[in-house]
């Protein structure tokens, strides 16, 4: 049987043959070698960042303002390609653990709970890390709310993942939110709801992280009751996932229109699903009856 030699057995054998002056000469360029400035190799993808590759254990022991800098960090270094691999996938969000994608979904209804995230996390021994499509919102600077433009609505009302319509209509929050049928998504301001108890308190490791006209904001992805009454007076209700901002009033959000308290897009028309009228000389949105 044939056994290959080492490139370095081999060196160390061409070594010992050499005399006193020439391993002199090998010492000196060794000590050159081992000074000489290390060239540094960033990573390509976010997948490749060793700070991303964190045992589930130290990423549990991260702090809040850690778990949040390394995690706005990766959307602010690696945005472009994060969007990219979700696009590519049609995916609205995506999990990342061990340095692969692991998961993915083209609709925020199951985005991953903090249960689900740590389950992961524990089984893979690496730390867990979600990521979401930046929200499409299409509404433009020239269309702001001024004395003679006003902004389509709907009357809604918010309550917690495990209320029931009756703790909905009494003790949740029911105000006008702005109807946006070019955005596919329910944006809400979290301090607001978190003053309702209708959200639980989120953790830096689970900020997300979004822009609108180009300006960031910081959010997380939460289940929420939505409820609506037809002009019936029948209540229709359905728990949705809804992006919630983080210092709602200073967001881009709130650009367009200041006195905003929520954003609402199609996906409550087919969800739910709502017939609506929409009136533009009396400016008001009528819910119609459910159709049979």
């Amino acid at each position: 049987m044939i056994i290959a030699e080492t490139g370095l057995e081999q060196v160390l054998k061409t070594l010992g043959k050499l005399r006193p002056e020439e391993l002199e000469v090998v010492e000196k360029q060794l000590t050159r070698e081992k000074h000489k400035p290390k060239v540094s190799t960033s990573p390509k993808t976010l997948l490749e960042d060793e700070k991303y590759l964190i045992s589930f254990e130290d990423y549990l022991a991260l702090s809040d303002e850690e778990g949040e800098e390394l995690k706005l960090m990766a959307y602010e270094k690696y945005r472009d390609w994060i969007y990219h691999e979700l696009a590519k996938r049609r995916a609205r969000w995506m999990l990342i653990c061990k340095g692969e994608i692991i998961e993915w979904s083209p609709t925020l209804d199951d985005y991953p709970s903090r249960e689900k995230r740590h389950a992961i996390g524990r089984q893979m021994g690496y730390a867990p890390w979600t990521f979401i499509a930046n929200p499409v919102i299409e509404e433009s600077y020239w269309a702001a709310v001024a004395d003679n433009d006003f902004y389509p609505s709907l009357s809604i009302a918010f309550g917690a993942e495990n209320w029931n319509q009756e703790d909905i209509m009494k003790r949740g929050l029911k105000f006008d939110a702005d109807l946006d049928t070019g955005s596919g998504n329910i944006m809400l301001d979290y301090s607001l709801m978190r003053s309702k108890n209708i959200l639980e308190n989120q953790y830096g490791k689970e900020t997300e992280s979004g822009k609108h006209f180009g300006l960031p904001y910081k959010c997380y992805v939460l289940p929420v009751q939505v409820a609506i009454a037809d002009e019936t007076g029948k209540v229709i209700s359905r728990i949705m996932s809804a992006i919630c901002i983080r210092d709602w009033q200073q967001s881009p959000l709130c650009l367009v229109n200041p006195v905003r308290k929520a954003l609402v897009g199609r996906n409550l028309l087919y969800e739910l699903p709502l017939r609506i009228e929409l009136d533009g000389g009396n400016r008001t949105t009528k819910i119609l009856a459910a159709s049979s």
